[in-house]
This record gives structure tokens, C-alpha cells and sequence, in this order.
């Protein structure tokens, strides 16, 4: 990996740990997640081997549930807690990819 595709892991790494650990005080209807999710997306399409592209799929499609559908309660619990374990296993593939290309 070079360092253009070393320094988007990072930042794509901090931003989804700032997405995870902010998303539960967020508002439903925020655009700043989908726009991660573009950039994990393109990121996943680019670098091959490096996250699961069925846990991104997953993870985009709760987003794009919470985002543009009106759901019951306990629904929006379950859909949340799916993106929240979706993100933070994104973060650990991103972090676990740098610290293997530094050291």
C-alpha cells in the first residue's frame, strides 16, 4: 500500500470512530453519515482485502433505513445497533490495515 491509499485508511479510520461514538446522539435524518458510507464504498471498490463487503453493505442499508425510512421504536433500536456493530467492525479492519503497513 502506498501512501495516498495509507493516509485514506486513516482518515477513513478516524471518521468512522467519530461516526460511531457520535451516531447514537445524532438526529435520523442526518446526511453526514450517507456521505461516509459513499467514501467506504469507494474506498472498499479501490483496495480489495481489506474490509467485508457484505458488513459495508449492511451497515449502509441501516444507515439508508434510518435515514429515509420512519420506523417503529424498537425497530430503530435493532437497525442502530446492526450500524453500530457494522462501524465498529469497519474501524477495527481500517485501524488493524494501518498498524500493519506501519509497522
Amino acid at each position: 500500500m502506498g501512501n495516498i491509499p495509507l493516509l485514506a485508511t486513516f482518515v477513513l479510520a478516524v471518521a468512522t470512530v467519530w461516526l460511531a461514538v457520535m451516531r447514537p446522539s445524532m438526529r435520523l435524518d442526518n446526511n453526514w453519515p450517507l456521505l461516509l458510507y459513499l467514501c467506504i464504498v469507494v474506498y472498499l471498490n479501490s483496495l480489495e482485502l481489506v474490509l467485508n463487503p457484505y458488513v459495508v453493505y449492511v451497515a449502509v442499508v441501516c444507515a439508508l433505513l434510518l435515514r429515509f425510512e420512519f420506523l417503529n421504536a424498537r425497530v430503530v433500536l435493532l437497525v442502530r445497533t446492526l450500524e453500530q456493530l457494522g462501524l465498529i467492525h469497519i474501524a477495527w479492519r481500517l485501524a488493524k490495515a494501518v498498524l500493519k503497513e506501519v509497522s
